[in-house]
């Protein structure tokens, strides 16, 4: 859809006036409440159409697109004035098609070359480690640098299991909620062995190899659901006692390559995904081996070639997402260069967008809701007065990032890319590029450093429970008005704010103290009760259909769920110590279904449903307001109103 014509209905959208009887939507013909979130939208969805090269829209991706606008413009002026001469190069190899296509594989060939040149397997795993060194791609493990679950002050490395082939996960395989996925990703893999040059009967074999490899690998690995429990997380193992999980990978080299050999411990994050990678590391299973890198390889890096291999890419994703696009080669570039330039970029955007005030207002709001959590803390009536204090206690050390940075990062300024007329190409200068990040991680976990892990020009926010942090990029700054009022921001920005802040006594940020430690703080007797609360969380949730006998998983969504909850409930408290009046409430309840307005078509809300962690944007509004006193009271809920739940089945933890 033309972003222009988006933002017009956006500023098109009339302030909320409640009427009676205006449509079924809310109301019935008895005037019952029905559907909150679809009458207060009603206006945005009659007028937006979302067309065949759409997955839908969110008003976070509309806030995005204003982002990414503003973001092409500094990319423009950056190129323009050459302040970082290495973004031109960039840019400028992506969209030199002339010169990819002239070039084809040839820079990555030498890579496939030393694999189907290995002999043996020793060799092909002196290969494959150097191979996984220089282009940063997943052959054995997948190493990153974090703090320390139980000792914050430390940086360590953890070591996640393997991606599987287009760089999924184990669900694909195991789930056969993504078997129609799976089957569009094997026909994929199929056409990418044709177009490197295999005929299609080679193709089909290699690929049915490939498939019995990873369900292998994946039936014994763990899933999305298990990874999203912190605890699988933290495993410390020594270099001897991986050397014995990973018999036939000589773990003191591999680390060396890796430069990570110099650390006392490391956290292995799915033993059985490595033991069972192992057992194929064996001469008998050379060819197979050299098909699995061989794939890898092409999977992740040849969109860096010819350009027929990146519409192919571009052209998968489309599948699985449900929509017909063409590929656009320069909006290629400006997505590299967004990602590998992202420090040039946040600190233009940031000094352009986000002002002092931006700032002042949201610390202003974080402030309010801080303080009505360290009150509401007080007044909880299931929590003994030890645990009421360690919350606290958190709440009072939680790190508050708005906006921008004291310091911005200058990697990009370190890589060295040359032009196709100095003799480089794409792909050694994302070698290049790979190197320098690298070792600005590793020097992260070798000076024990941090900064901030995101793009300012991102409009989202979170939680780290590792640091114990909130964060708020300069970005949204599109998802509110300095000029609404203080009840239509503290339903917009202000549940978001408040949603952070709950996520540090969600089920997974419960689990960690105020500097961030992975530390038991609650008694016993209060953590069982927070557990039961959990549990009514998400049999709650489990309740709503989404689409065509698809339901909310509870479970899998809870942690979001509790933030949600919890930041509906705080930002009426605040409302109610404010005095607000019953417009007022309504101001604050519409502008938080205006929040959430969403359209997806059906097949990316199926991935969403699969993928997500959080509940669909109209539960978020009607499943939480369902379960709010307040909402009732203003609105005058009848038990005959579809949104009516009894009170006894209403939930809450915060």
């Amino acid at each position: 859809m033309d972003k222009k014509k988006i933002i017009k209905i956006i500023r098109d959208i009339l302030v909320f006036i409640v009427a009676i009887g205006v449509s079924y939507y809310i109301f019935s013909d008895k005037g019952q409440i029905n559907d909150y979130y679809t009458y207060i939208n009603k206006d945005l969805f009659d007028k937006t159409e979302i067309k065949e090269d759409e997955y839908g829209y969110s008003n976070f991706t509309l806030a995005q697109d204003r982002v990414d606008d503003k973001t092409n413009d500094i990319i423009d002026e950056l190129r323009a004035s050459n302040t970082n001469p290495n973004l031109n190069v960039l840019y400028n190899n992506i969209i030199n098609e002339n010169e990819r296509n002239k070039l084809g594989l040839k820079p990555l060939q030498k890579y496939i070359d030393k694999i189907d040149n290995s002999k043996n397997i020793d060799e092909f795993i002196n290969n494959s480690i150097e191979i996984e060194n220089t282009l940063g791609i997943d052959i054995f493990m997948m190493t990153t640098v974090g703090s320390d679950f139980k000792d914050t002050s430390k940086k360590i490395v953890y070591l996640y299991p393997i991606t599987f082939d287009f760089e999924v996960n184990a669900d694909y395989y195991v789930n056969e909620d993504y078997s129609r996925y799976l089957a569009l990703i094997k026909q994929y893999r199929i056409k990418l062995l044709k177009l490197y040059g295999y005929d299609k009967y080679e193709a089909k074999e290699i690929s049915n190899k490939l498939n019995d490899f990873y369900n292998d690998i994946a039936v014994n690995s763990k899933t999305s659901e298990e990874l999203n429990d912190v605890d699988n997380l933290y495993n410390i193992i020594t270099k001897d006692e991986l050397q014995k999980i990973y018999t036939n990978l000589n773990i003191n080299k591999y680390f060396k390559s890796m430069k990570i050999d110099n650390q006392e411990y490391y956290s292995i994050v799915d033993k059985e995904n490595y033991e069972t990678l192992n057992k194929y590391l064996t001469n008998e299973n050379l060819d197979l081996l050299k098909y699995y890198v061989k794939t890898k390889l092409l999977e992740n890096l040849s969109q860096f070639t010819s350009v027929e291999y990146s519409k192919l890419m571009s052209d998968l994703q489309n599948k699985l997402l449900g929509i017909e696009d063409e590929y656009d080669i320069e909006d290629d570039a400006v997505t590299y260069v967004s990602s590998y330039f992202a420090n040039d970029i946040d600190k233009i955007y940031a000094n352009k967008y986000f002002t002092k005030e931006n700032k002042e207002f949201i610390e202003n709001m974080i402030n309010d809701i801080l303080s009505y959590y360290e009150d509401n803390f007080n007044n909880i009536n299931w929590l003994s007065k030890e645990t009421k204090e360690k919350a606290i206690l958190k709440l009072k050390n939680m790190k508050v990032n708005v906006g921008y940075p004291d310091e911005f990062d200058n990697y990009s300024s370190l890589y060295n890319l040359k032009t196709y007329e100095e003799g480089s190409n794409l792909i050694e200068n994302i070698i290049n590029i790979t190197s320098v990040l690298n070792d600005y991680y590793l020097n992260r976990l070798n000076n024990n450093t941090s900064s901030w892990d995101f793009s300012l020009t991102t409009v989202n926010a979170y939680y780290n429970p590792q640091d114990n942090s909130i964060n708020f990029p300069a970005a949204l700054v599109e998802m509110y008005d300095l000029n609404n009022s203080y009840y239509e921001n503290l339903g917009s920005i202000g549940f978001v704010i408040a949603h952070e802040i709950t996520h540090a006594f969600d089920n997974n940020g419960s689990l960690f103290d105020e500097n961030g430690n992975r530390v038991d703080w609650w008694t016993k007797e209060d953590y069982d009760k927070f557990k039961n609360y959990q549990n009514d969380v998400i049999e709650y949730y489990n309740n709503f259909e989404v689409l065509n006998g698809m339901y909310v998983d509870g479970k899998k969504t809870v942690g979001e769920n509790i933030a949600d909850l919890g930041a509906i409930n705080c930002i009426v408290n605040i409302s109610k110590k404010k005095g607000a009046t019953n417009e007022e409430y309504k101001k604050l309840f519409s502008s938080y279904a205006k929040f959430w307005a969403s359209e997806y078509i059906d097949s990316y809300t199926k991935i969403l449903l699969l993928q997500d962690t959080h509940s669909p944007d109209k539960i978020r509004v009607n499943a939480v307001l369902s379960s709010n006193d307040k909402f009732y009271e203003i609105y005058d809920i009848k038990k005959s109103d579809d949104m009516f739940i009894s009170e006894d089945e209403r939930v809450k933890v915060w």
